[in-house]
C-alpha cells in the first residue's frame, strides 16, 4: 500500500484532487460537497506521502503557506471567547473555514510540482470559466429582455457559481491566461486557443457587468501590463494589449445592454444614499448603511470584536435601533472583508488576519512571483466590496488559487515561439 504513494503517483493524485476542487466550484450548485471532497483528498494524500517519505520528503518555506492557518485559529479563538464550545454555530463556522487549516498543510507537504501539472490546472480553470460563461450567455440570449430588465433593479444574470465568485474566477482565469501566453511554454495551437479564451472571458466579464469583477479585471490587468513592461521591457506588447483591451471595452460599452443598464442602475443607486428607505431596494445604498451599522458595533467592541458567530445578532440590534426604516429581511452584514473582520474580531483580530493572510504576498514580492501577486490583487479588491472568505465557495476561491499560484515548480525551458507577436519573456511564476 505504502509503495503506491510514490512521488510520481502523489503528484498525479495532487493534480486529480485539485482538478476536483476546481471543477467542484462550478458544479457545487448540484453537488455541493465536491470542493470539500477534493480538499480532504488532497490533505490526506499529503499526510500519507509525508509519513511514508519521512525525512526525505520535500518541504516548502514554512511560513510562506502555513501562516494562512492562523486565519482558522482566529475563528477558533474568537468563537471560544464569545460563545460556548458546544455552540453548533461555532463548529459550523470552523468547518466552513477548515480549508485554511487543511490546504496550507497539504501544499506544504506535497512534493514539488511539475510545470505541466500546474499549467493544466490553470487551463482547467480557463476552460471551466469558458463553459460556464457560454451557458450564462445562452441563457441571456434566450431571455434577453427579462435579463436586461433585472439589471435596472440591482440584479444580474444567473451564473454558476454565484455572480460575485464567478466574476472573480473569470478575472483569475484571464490573468492566468495572460501569464501562460507570455510564458513561452505553449505550442502554437494551444497558444491561439488560450488567446481566444482570454479574449472571450474579457468580453463576457463586460456582458456579466458585475462591478467587483470589472474592478478586479482592470486592476490586475494594469498590474500585469506594468510588470511586463517594467521588468521585461516588452513595451511593444504592452501597447498592443492595451489597444486591444481598449477596443474590446469600448465595443462592449456600445453593444452590451447589460453593461449599459448596470451603469444606469449604479448612478441611480448612488443617488439614493441619503434615503434610508432606499436600502430596501438598492444594493449600493444597502451596503452603505451596513457599513454605518458595522462601525457602531466596532465602536462598542473595538479591541476583540463580537466574533463571527455573534455578529449577525449584534448587527440586527444596531439596525433596529439606528435605522428602523430598513426592513429586517434587508439587513446586511458589512460587504467588506476588512470591516467584517474588524467588527467580528476587533483591531487585535484584524491585525492577526492581515499578518496571517498577507505574509505569502511579502514572500511573493521577494521571489518575484507575479501570478501570486496578481491573484492577491484580485482577492484583495474583492475584499473591498464583499466578505469573500465567509462562504464555502468564497473560501475556496480566495484561498486555493493563492496556494496554486504559490507552488514552486521545477524549471522548464520555453517551447518554440508561437508567433512573432507573442511575448518572448519567461515570467518567474509557476504557470
Amino acid at each position: 500500500m505504502w509503495s503506491f504513494f510514490s512521488e510520481a503517483r502523489v503528484r498525479w493524485l495532487g493534480v486529480l484532487w485539485c482538478a476536483l476542487i476546481i471543477g467542484g466550484l462550478f458544479a457545487a450548485r448540484w453537488v455541493r460537497v465536491l470542493p470539500s471532497v477534493g480538499i480532504v483528498g488532497l490533505f490526506l494524500t499529503s499526510i500519507v506521502y509525508a509519513w511514508q517519505a519521512g525525512p526525505r520528503a520535500e518541504r516548502r518555506p514554512l511560513g510562506a503557506v502555513l501562516s494562512l492557518g492562523l486565519v482558522w485559529g482566529l475563528h477558533l479563538a474568537t468563537g471560544l471567547l464569545h460563545t460556548s464550545p458546544t455552540d453548533p454555530a461555532l463548529w459550523q463556522d470552523l468547518l466552513l473555514e477548515s480549508p485554511f487549516l487543511l490546504l496550507p498543510v497539504a501544499f506544504w507537504l506535497l512534493p514539488t510540482w511539475r510545470p505541466a501539472h500546474v499549467r493544466f490546472l490553470w487551463l482547467l480553470l480557463l476552460g471551466c470559466c469558458l463553459v460556464a460563461a457560454a451557458g450564462s450567455t445562452i441563457n441571456y440570449l434566450l431571455h434577453q429582455e427579462a435579463v436586461e430588465e433585472i439589471y435596472l433593479h440591482s440584479k444580474v444574470m444567473p451564473t454558476t457559481p454565484d455572480h460575485i465568485r464567478f466574476s472573480l474566477l473569470v478575472s483569475m482565469a484571464v490573468v492566468a491566461g495572460l501569464e501562460l501566453l507570455a510564458s513561452g511554454t505553449l505550442g502554437r495551437t494551444l497558444w491561439r486557443l488560450v488567446l481566444a479564451g482570454v479574449v472571450g472571458l474579457f468580453l463576457f466579464q463586460h456582458l456579466l457587468a458585475v462591478r467587483s469583477g470589472l474592478v478586479t479585471l482592470y486592476g490586475a490587468g494594469v498590474l500585469w501590463l506594468g510588470w511586463l513592461g517594467w521588468h521585461y521591457g516588452r513595451w511593444r506588447q504592452v501597447l498592443q494589449v492595451t489597444a486591444l483591451a481598449a477596443a474590446l471595452a469600448s465595443g462592449s460599452l456600445l453593444c452590451f445592454p447589460t453593461l449599459q443598464n448596470r451603469i444606469t442602475n449604479t448612478r441611480e443607486d448612488a443617488g439614493q444614499l441619503a434615503s434610508v428607505e432606499s436600502a430596501n431596494n438598492y444594493s449600493v445604498t444597502a451596503r452603505y448603511y451596513s457599513y454605518q451599522v458595522a462601525y457602531a458595533v466596532i465602536g462598542e467592541h473595538p479591541l476583540l470584536g463580537v466574533s463571527k458567530v455573534k455578529l449577525d445578532a449584534a448587527m440586527a440590534d444596531q439596525y433596529s435601533y439606528m435605522y428602523p426604516a430598513i426592513e429586517q429581511e434587508h439587513y446586511l452584514l458589512p460587504h467588506n472583508q476588512f470591516i467584517f473582520n474588524l467588527a467580528a474580531y476587533g483591531w487585535l483580530g484584524l491585525a492577526v488576519f492581515l499578518l496571517a493572510f498577507y505574509y505569502p504576498l511579502w514572500w511573493a514580492l521577494r521571489t518575484r512571483n507575479v501570478l501570486l501577486g496578481l491573484v492577491y490583487a484580485i482577492v484583495s479588491a474583492s475584499f473591498l466590496v464583499e466578505y469573500t472568505l465567509e462562504t464555502q465557495i468564497g473560501v475556496v476561491t480566495g484561498l486555493f488559487f493563492l496556494l496554486l499560484a504559490a507552488l514552486p515548480v521545477t524549471p522548464e525551458q520555453p517551447v518554440a515561439e508561437p508567433s512573432r507577436r507573442s511575448p518572448q519573456a519567461q515570467p518567474a511564476t509557476a504557470a
